[in-house]
């Protein structure tokens, strides 16, 4: 076994070894990394490489501690590896710890895409020193739509609710019309703001789309459509698409006119989008992993259950500590701030990652 640190001229080696991976990740791309970089991130790939080609690897995210000279390592639906194979995780983790010396890293946190019913592998990431991480970063539940059947099948698969909702927004006439472009991301932000303002949550500045705009949907992995009624944009989502997979991360919608029902037929249009093009399942993103009434994503949750995907849940966040010492303070001062910005901007402690 050998390793090495992948760079931009390998960009595809590490592309389509990443795609062809059991629980393949727009967050382990190669492209995902280079936008990140855009926004205080340094990317760090590592592959492990046998005989027979790519065998694991890794992304990492790494930042750099405010006032000490250490750095912190983040691997966003990563690792990608066999879990099951402890050696060859273990191979993997001691090669990620070398770069971690190099850049005095405290910790990794990583939240894999490993069902929580996988307890060998959950089983094996303790065992080499993982801990439960006290917030997550990604949504440990989501819903993911098979789109490997016909339109048609897919439709009737749908809650009723949700047929009759896209009919609604059909015959009222809502219209949607991908849009990439600089001036329909600028659409996407001016929803989005609104949406936020509404329902109290922080957004990124413009500039975060349109370099997502510029390093990710150029590369063909995402894009963007806008739902429209009267001549007027009144929703928007932004999807994300890699390997056999697309993803829905981000969406906004205007006040006005939520009663014709853009939402659902934007996803729809999606989801035609996507057949077309042959990807074969669509990841409908954050949900409570525990739903409830009362909960910030519990309507969120009865939008996307409408479509009918399989409900899965993923062990979650868990951090390996190098430094114990500056891991403890460091992440115990990260979740102080965090539930104390959510309590100046909602006026109450609340986190939509929750449980």
């Amino acid at each position: 076994m050998k390793t090495r640190l992948i760079t931009l001229p390998e960009k595809d080696l590490w592309n389509d070894f990443v795609a062809r991976s059991a629980n393949a990740s727009i967050l382990q791309s190669f492209e995902w990394g280079e936008f990140k970089a855009q926004f205080g991130w340094q990317p760090l790939r590592i592959l492990l490489e046998d005989e027979g080609g790519p065998a694991a690897g890794i992304s990492i995210l790494r930042r750099e501690a405010p006032l000490i000279k250490h750095s912190f390592f983040y691997a966003p639906r990563g690792p990608i590896v066999h879990y099951a194979k402890k050696e060859l995780l273990h191979d993997l983790l001691d090669r990620v710890e070398k770069e971690a010396d190099r850049y005095h890293a405290i910790s990794l946190k990583i939240d894999p895409e490993i069902p929580e019913e996988n307890t060998a592998a959950l089983d094996n990431l303790k065992a080499l020193g993982f801990e439960k991480a006290l917030k997550q970063v990604q949504p440990r539940a989501t819903f993911i739509l098979d789109l490997k059947p016909e339109l048609d099948v897919i439709l009737k698969s749908f809650e009723e609710k949700t047929r009759y909702n896209i009919r609604l927004a059909e015959k009222k006439g809502v219209s949607v019309k991908e849009d990439a472009s600089e001036a329909g991301i600028s659409i996407f932000n001016e929803l989005y703001k609104e949406t936020a303002k509404r329902d109290k949550f922080l957004v990124h500045p413009p500039v975060y789309y349109q370099k997502m705009r510029e390093i990710i949907f150029s590369a063909g992995l995402g894009s963007n459509f806008i739902a429209y009624y009267e001549g007027k944009p009144i929703g928007a989502v932004i999807i994300f698409a890699f390997g056999q997979k697309i993803w829905y991360m981000y969406g906004a919608s205007a006040s006005e006119y939520r009663n014709v029902m853009p939402n659902h037929l934007l996803h729809w249009a999606v989801i035609k989008w996507a057949k077309e093009r042959g990807y074969q399942e669509y990841d409908l993103w954050g949900i409570p992993a525990n739903p409830q009434a009362g909960h910030p994503l519990f309507g969120v949750y009865r939008f996307k259950k409408g479509f009918n995907g399989r409900l899965v849940k993923y062990i979650g966040a868990y951090d390996f500590p190098y430094s114990p010492l500056f891991f403890n303070l460091f992440e115990h001062g990260l979740v102080f701030w965090q539930n104390l910005r959510s309590l100046l901007t909602k006026g109450k402690i609340e986190d939509s990652l929750s449980e």
